[in-house]
């Protein structure tokens, strides 16, 4: 970022109540002053400094944003809610590493879910309903939980429901032999594809499209507790996730009944 780009926001962050009431409408001093409920030295040396960079001008007595100073103020909102929405993401990307492959951007709208109480189960009863309402599934996962075993095991036999799931051949392994029954009569349905990974694809995130329009993510720590999801439709995350989970399969091998995972 520039010099000037950096002043221009520092202008803007500074003078933001003043900027903001003269977008709603042309003011003189006084009433100006009135509104922003500040003294009237701080508004004259605001108005000075808004006009030097061409965000203010007056005109007969009033004063009022430039077309610039519109743009530049919509610009600068614009800027501070992409930031509130990511701040709201905070307490879940940092259980991410640094070099996590995540487009903060195409989830800016998407509906935030904490495991915390007093619903600390409400992120799992969420994937269990998207999962219950898709026709198709595609996903990845670096853990399990019996919840999901439950599920897909349900939706793989008793529905006609496409699920194609890329796990880390360490969670398969673990899978056949904790779950050996469903793991092999989930496997041996044919609406029902799963694919192992040798090295782990992102250990504390994991990925899943519902019907190619619904994205969910889930953020798990360390010890592999779920801490929180994030769900949207967003275009751009869908394609971030499709990308994605493309790289899943060609990473993965293919895990038939034969196979189990071993």
């Amino acid at each position: 970022m520039s010099s000037a780009a950096s002043d221009l926001l520092d202008t803007l962050s500074r003078r933001r109540t003043v900027i903001s009431r003269l977008g709603d409408e042309a003011l003189d001093k006084p009433a100006l002053t009135e509104r922003v409920d500040v003294s009237r030295q701080t508004v004259n040396r605001a108005l000075r400094e808004l006009e030097t960079i061409g965000v203010v001008e007056r005109v007969n007595g009033n004063y009022r944003l430039t077309l610039f100073g519109r743009l530049a103020l919509a610009e600068f909102e614009s800027l501070l809610a992409r930031y509130d929405r990511l701040r709201s993401m905070r307490d879940l990307l940092e259980y991410l590493p640094p070099d996590t492959e995540f487009d903060s951007e195409a989830f800016a709208d998407a509906e935030v879910t904490y495991a915390d109480p007093p619903v600390p189960h409400e992120p799992i009863r969420e994937f269990e309903e998207l999962v219950e309402g898709a026709r198709t599934v595609v996903g990845y996962s670096p853990v399990s939980f019996p919840q999901y075993v439950t599920v897909f095991h349900r939706q793989s036999t008793g529905t006609d429901t496409e699920i194609e799931l890329y796990l880390d051949a360490a969670l398969v392994r673990s899978l056949h032999r904790e779950y050996e029954t469903e793991f092999r009569e989930t496997l041996a349905e044919p609406n029902f594809a799963l694919y192992q990974l040798e090295e782990p694809f992102c250990p504390n995130m994991g990925i899943a499209v519902f019907d190619g329009t619904t994205v969910w993510v889930g953020v798990y720590d360390d010890s592999g507790n779920l801490r929180g999801t994030l769900i949207t439709d967003a275009d751009r995350a869908v394609r971030w996730a499709r990308n994605s989970l493309t790289e899943c399969r060609t990473l993965g091998r293919a895990v038939s009944l034969d196979s189990d995972g071993e």
